[in-house]
């Protein structure tokens, strides 16, 4: 960032911990318009990696990458339209930078889900240009309007039909239409309809079209006999994985005594290879296969399955899973404990509310001997009574058994409200609730889970438009969800099972690019020199120290030095003026440039390690110990005795 000015001049904003991250923001932009892209983007950075929901300062990063022609930019700019998915000039911005990054796929699977919306609006020409250039041809868009079809076409002639495809009849109708724009009743008002020009392989992107609603709940659930289990998978993409999860499934079937199916949906995939290998499926036993013949989206291609084995217990998998042993007959003991309980889930590596070893994150996928290990283990704590069934406010739906008579009560997902996938467990699961029916972590099983393998980047579209649907519904369950993670309920039962589980589960890798901020052979412009003080904590014992050494940088006369911290800052440590501060990256976080980069885009001459820290590689650095002086040691980093250095009045001892 520009240099400040002494600590005696600092503008309010910048003391007050209210309004600086405001004050920062308009500082980095004026140091990028001042031609000091470097420090513009420690700011830039900082502040995405304290705020995850604010646009402006992802914006601002990702147009100074742009800028400085780096390999990040388009990594940048999906994060930046992360935070506004519906903002058609960052959709614009992402799938420019994907195209000139040479990466068409990214637009080609991601452009069609952005149509519809943007035909509706009328602002669709840039966004089909990149389409185009991604080497698609949509051939228009539809959406619902009310009780209404309505879309667009984009090269119709006076005598262009559609064909329109009811999903729960199977049922086609031919609609002439009279121009680019169309609207009309559909033949009926509750069915989910596909939309194609004849001969067409695929359809329009914005089907289906779902106007059937899920049936109301009635009243509360009754005690009623063990149901068939039918194992149902919807499949997209993702042939390998897949392929893993259905061979961990039938190999689990001998250990259980439960008649269960395995019911494979293949959801118009556009892998060949994904169908082929369906195809030699349908020869087992124990296995049935559905083949939707447009792409429905996870939500209606599980609806078809639901309606398919109507009257079973329904054990939603996600095809991104790995199963062992008897896994069915102890989720199935979990459900039927009760006669309220609706639906469970197991502990997974990655399963959100139950995840292992901590709650609500993610830890890398086990190995098939880590995961027999975690499932044994979790089976045996159950089994001696050491560890029980946890009540949640929902189910996560990567491995959700759903109870036969609360699917009868409330029907099944909900389609109309909710857009292809994500949230649409929660809302079945609280729709459930005001049935009458409680949610349960089956605390004796653990089914692995990767996540995030079929949506891509459209995932985060679906996650703000089918949250904000809940939040609209349900406005306590976002607060109930969010107590629970603080209370943690399932926390005696996870301590248990990382005890007899033994091991560790290995860490995420905190997110470190590889690629450079800047294009190679450049460097960004940086207005001053700085040193770098590593994994700072408020608290430590060097802290009085840095202090020290900050209130020395601000008594000079100069603006050539500043400090960058990266980790913890106090307020006394602001109040010098003259520290750019961001938050240590972690696997958690909103990071894109990792923290040893930042030492080179800071210009940073020397990091300063307290001593236990691991040291950056290939960096000069000093390490804090006791015996370090900061008037010394700044005194003889400048070159000059230090007599001649500005008069400080050292920190009490104590000072943060």
């Amino acid at each position: 960032m520009v240099a400040s000015a002494p600590a005696t001049a600092l503008p309010s904003a910048w003391r007050s911990p209210r309004l600086r991250d405001d004050f920062l923001l308009s500082r980095a932009v004026g140091a990028f318009q001042a031609g000091f892209p470097a420090d513009a983007l420690l700011g830039a950075e900082a502040l995405c990696r304290r705020h995850a929901d604010l646009v402006a300062p992802a914006l601002l990063r990702a147009v100074i990458l742009q800028s400085l022609g780096s390999s990040l930019s388009a990594a940048a700019w999906l994060r930046a339209w992360r935070r506004d998915p519906q903002d058609p000039n960052m959709q614009d911005k992402l799938l420019a930078a994907w195209l000139a990054a040479g990466e068409p796929a990214r637009v080609a699977s991601l452009a069609p889900a952005l149509l519809p919306r943007r035909c509706r609006a009328g602002n669709h020409a840039s966004l089909l240009a990149h389409a185009q250039s991604a080497g698609l041809a949509p051939a228009g868009a539809c959406w619902r309007n009310g009780a209404d079809i309505e879309g667009m076409l984009f090269d119709a002639t006076p005598a262009t039909s559609l064909l329109l495809h009811d999903e729960h009849s199977g049922q086609h109708y031919e609609v002439r239409l009279e121009g680019a724009r169309f609207r009309f009743a559909p033949p009926h008002p509750h069915g989910v309809w596909s939309l194609a020009l004849p001969g067409a392989g695929a359809c329009l992107p914005g089907s289906p079209l779902v106007f059937a609603a899920p049936r109301p709940a009635s009243a509360a659930p009754a005690p009623a006999p063990a149901a068939p289990l039918t194992v149902l998978v919807p499949l997209y993409r993702g042939l390998e994985q897949a392929q893993a999860c259905v061979a961990s499934v039938l190999a689990s079937l001998p250990a259980n005594r439960i008649e269960a199916r395995l019911l494979l949906i293949d959801d118009a995939s556009g892998e060949s290879a994904l169908s082929a290998w369906l195809d030699t499926l349908e020869a087992h036993p124990r296995v049935s296969v559905l083949r939707n013949r447009y792409n429905l989206g996870f939500i209606e291609s599980v609806n078809r399955g639901l309606r398919h084995c109507a009257g079973h217990d329904v054990l939603l998998l996600n095809a991104d899973t790995l199963v062992h042993g008897d896994w069915l007959e102890r989720l199935r003991a979990a459900l039927y404990r009760a006669p309220d309980i609706g639906s469970v889930t197991p502990w997974s590596n990655n399963g959100e509310i139950s995840s292992f070893p901590d709650i609500a994150r993610a830890a890398p996928v086990p190995d098939p001997a880590r995961l027999r290990q975690l499932d044994e283990a979790a089976a045996a704590l159950q089994r001696e009574g050491a560890t029980v069934d946890v009540e949640v406010p929902a189910c996560c739906g990567f491995a959700m058994l759903m109870r036969a008579g609360a699917l009868a009560a409330i029907g099944t997902l909900d389609g109309a409200a909710l857009e292809r996938g994500y949230g649409e467990e929660v809302d079945w699961c609280l729709r459930a609730r005001a049935a009458g029916y409680r949610h349960v972590v089956a605390t004796g099983v653990f089914v692995a889970h990767a996540g995030g393998v079929s949506f891509g980047a459209e995932k985060h579209l679906r996650v703000q438009q089918n949250r904000a649907v809940l939040v609209a519904r349900y406005p306590d369950y976002y607060p109930q969800y969010q107590r629970f993670l603080r209370t943690d309920p399932l926390a005696a039962a996870r301590a248990a099972l990382a005890v007899r589980a033994g091991g560790a589960e290995a860490p995420m890798p905190a997110a470190q690019p590889a690629a450079p901020a800047c294009a190679p052979g450049t460097s960004a412009a940086s207005s001053c020199t700085r040193i770098a003080l590593w994994r700072h904590r408020i608290g430590s014992p060097q802290a009085a120290q840095v202090l020290a050494l900050a209130r020395l940088v601000a008594a000079r006369k100069d603006d050539s030095v500043r400090l960058l911290v990266i980790g913890e800052v106090s307020e006394l440590l602001w109040g010098t003026g003259v520290v750019d501060a961001l938050p240590a990256a972690t696997r958690h976080g909103e990071a894109l440039l990792g923290d040893t980069e930042l030492l080179s885009i800071g210009a940073c001459a020397v990091v300063l390690v307290c001593e236990g820290d691991d040291v950056p590689a290939g960096i000069d650095t000093v390490r804090l110990g006791p015996a370090f002086d900061a008037r010394y040691w700044f005194s003889a980093w400048l070159g000059v005795p230090p007599a001649a250095a500005a008069p400080f009045r050292f920190a009490q001892a104590g000072a943060r």
